[in-house]
């Protein structure tokens, strides 16, 4: 039964993430809160994210920027080291509000920052021509968030992208780099769980088959196009997302 709640959240969640290249596992997390037990969600996440997300990071493999990607890699990766030794020093009970916090963080960002303009001090802007951005400070302090919270849950998606999402010249490039940023990043989560001894192979084989209808999910987000405005699809996510979080906060 958990491993068929998993394949249909999961499923949901990379439909989404095939479309507009991040959010899968915080959609993910905000169904299966209600029905599994924290570490084991992320655990799932951790599976199925990195093979969904190679899955679509090779789809658009012609679209990867390389030179944006690198300039993640030293505050993501110090924040995932942090991240994922969280994860393995803290129980769940410990771990769940703050994944709350956080879940209500993003919900509210969904629906109400991406409306906000960043003040003019934290952010740059290059040329006339140029879509405003964060400032070097700003950007570095998002992606080590992003990192945090990708090391410790895998939803740090949502936070690297508002700091780089200006940069990139079309929506293929985001989706394609983002997807690259799971891969790389997940690998480094599962050498450092694999120290930790925070790897459960039982609980993987169990699940090993969910990853064929996820597939199909992500495959089916590539020909379909949502029927629904953007914005009512945001507050339909952010919705749900709240609902996960008042949950694990409780």
């Amino acid at each position: 039964m958990i491993s068929l709640l998993i394949a249909v959240s999961f499923s949901i969640g990379f439909f989404v993430e095939s479309i507009i290249g991040f959010g899968g596992g915080l959609i993910a997390y905000s169904i299966l809160s209600f029905f599994v037990d924290l570490k084991q969600m992320v655990l799932a996440g951790l599976y199925i994210g990195t093979c969904a997300s190679a899955y679509i990071a090779y789809s658009g493999l012609k679209y990867f920027d390389r030179k944006i990607f690198k300039s993640l890699i030293p505050a993501a990766a110090v924040g995932t080291i942090f991240g994922v030794s969280a994860f393995g020093l803290f129980s769940s009970e410990i771990l769940s509000p703050i994944l709350g916090f956080l879940l209500i963080f993003l919900a509210l960002r969904t629906v109400i920052f991406d409306r906000l303009q960043t003040p003019r001090f934290f952010r740059k802007k290059t040329s006339p021509n140029d879509l405003p951005r964060p400032s070097k400070y700003l950007r570095n302090l998002l992606i080590f968030i992003g990192g945090l919270s990708q090391g410790a849950f895998g939803i740090g998606g949502p936070f690297v992208v508002n700091a780089i999402k200006n940069e990139f010249p079309n929506k293929s490039a985001l989706r394609a780099t983002m997807a690259a940023f799971f891969v790389i990043f997940n690998f480094l989560r599962v050498f450092q769980m694999s120290i930790q001894g925070n790897i459960s192979s039982d609980f993987l084989r169990e699940i090993f088959w969910v990853i064929i209808p996820v597939f199909a999910a992500i495959k089916l987000g590539h020909l379909v196009h949502l029927k629904i405005s953007e914005d009512l699809f945001k507050k339909g996510i952010a919705v749900m997302t709240i609902g996960a979080a008042i949950k694990f906060i409780l």
